[in-house]
């Protein structure tokens, strides 16, 4: 079987790349080892903090309408210090925006970018299979998987996560360390509103999030725990009723009192980063590149960023009849991305450290940034159309 571009991974990346260059003519073959979740029940699991970048990426595939309903805004992020030393405040009014984004469950997301696939014909999509070789042959790369199927293209995309077989089969190497943090994830209810605020509290233990959401037009919450491994094994021990209580203590009270919907699910955390994004004619996009600690969750971001560029890339050299699998095409998308992932990857790592530290020193530092930072509004635009994805 022969085909332009093979993309191996069906999550969110790999799904929004094969539909994005499908509507542009290219032949797309997108594996993956299992068959897509088609199940309703969107509300379990992660969730995504999409940023208005990310929405129009997904507005521009024609999935948006399919997934707005499922979406809840937010138009201010609100974020302290749970030893009561500092706080801040980002407001969509500030960049003249009516929204900094929205929250969605992933698998909404999923089930909207899945109902558009099968609109077109140059698009393969093989399910239930593993990949068990890669190897390049003059001008493409050959493709088998473990069921004996063949497949040539001329570039290879791996969507496929942090254990990325095309990464590994690229021998393309990656620096990985443990967070030594599992993050507690799962849907609540509050007695007080959101408000369409995004909450944000560092504690000694881990950040906290409480994200906007609504299920059936009702306010719901989306919870975000990143904590230290042990303690966060001790409190996923407690009885319902006695970790919600934890976690009350832990926000403050910020939304009042709390109930779960449905299970909790909880999942490690680690850092991961390419030291570079491709190989001989195979590409690395979302996770397979790179993961980042889901504090700010820019995860999904950073990995929708990926499919822009690399689509633009590719749709680029196939109008000017270049080789989409050149060394100059994958170089130039990687020189990109790796820029602006370091960047996030890098702020990420300064607020963790900086509030998972108990030096006076650190402590002093972090303050006087959050000081400056509620006193300066050039400082908090920058930061907003940051985490927005407007700059």
């Amino acid at each position: 079987m022969d085909t332009e571009v093979v993309i191996v991974g069906a999550g969110v990346s790999g799904m929004s790349l094969a539909l994005s260059l499908a509507k542009e003519g290219v032949e797309v073959c997108l594996i993956d080892k299992s068959q897509p979740d088609t199940s309703k029940d969107f509300y379990t699991g992660k969730t995504a903090a999409l940023n208005l970048a990310s929405q129009k990426i997904l507005e521009d595939l024609g999935v948006w309408d399919a997934i707005k309903e499922f979406s809840s805004d937010f138009k201010n992020i609100y974020v302290w210090d749970h030893e009561g030393t500092s706080s801040v405040e980002f407001c969509c009014d500030e960049v003249g925006r009516n929204k900094l984004g929205a929250v969605v469950p992933n698998k909404a997301i999923l089930a909207g970018i899945l109902s558009q696939l099968s609109n077109y014909s140059n698009l393969q999509f093989l399910t239930g299979e593993n990949l068990s070789d890669l190897h390049t042959k003059d001008d493409t790369i050959v493709l088998t998987t473990a069921s004996g199927k063949t497949i040539s293209s001329r570039l290879v995309v791996g969507a496929d996560g942090g254990l990325s077989s095309v990464r590994s089969m690229s021998s393309i190497k990656i620096r990985t360390w443990s967070y030594e943090q599992k993050a507690i994830v799962g849907t609540l209810k509050s007695t007080k509103p959101h408000n369409n605020t995004a909450y944000q509290v560092f504690t000694k233990e881990g950040p906290v999030a409480l994200l906007p959401l609504q299920k059936n037009g009702k306010e719901m919450l989306s919870l975000v725990w990143s904590a230290d491994t042990s303690y966060a094994d001790s409190i996923l021990d407690l009885k319902t009723d006695d970790f919600l209580k934890e976690l009350e203590i832990k926000t403050e009270s910020v939304l009042g009192e709390l109930s779960l919907e449905g299970e909790l699910s909880s999942f490690p955390l680690h850092q991961l980063h390419a030291r570079n994004y491709f190989g001989d004619r195979v590409v690395l996009v979302g996770d397979a590149a790179h993961s980042i600690h889901p504090l700010a969750g820019q995860g999904l971001n950073l990995g929708l960023g990926d499919v822009k560029q690399l689509s633009d890339g590719i749709l680029r050299a196939r109008r000017y009849g270049e080789d989409v699998g050149s060394k100059k095409i994958l170089f130039t998308y990687s020189k990109s991305r790796k820029k602006v992932n370091l960047r996030m990857m890098g702020l990420m790592e300064v607020f963790k450290k900086g509030f998972g530290t108990s030096n006076p020193w650190m402590k002093l530092g972090r303050n006087i940034i959050f000081d400056v930072t509620k006193r300066s509004s050039e400082v908090r635009k920058r930061f907003i159309k940051e985490a927005a994805g407007i700059i």
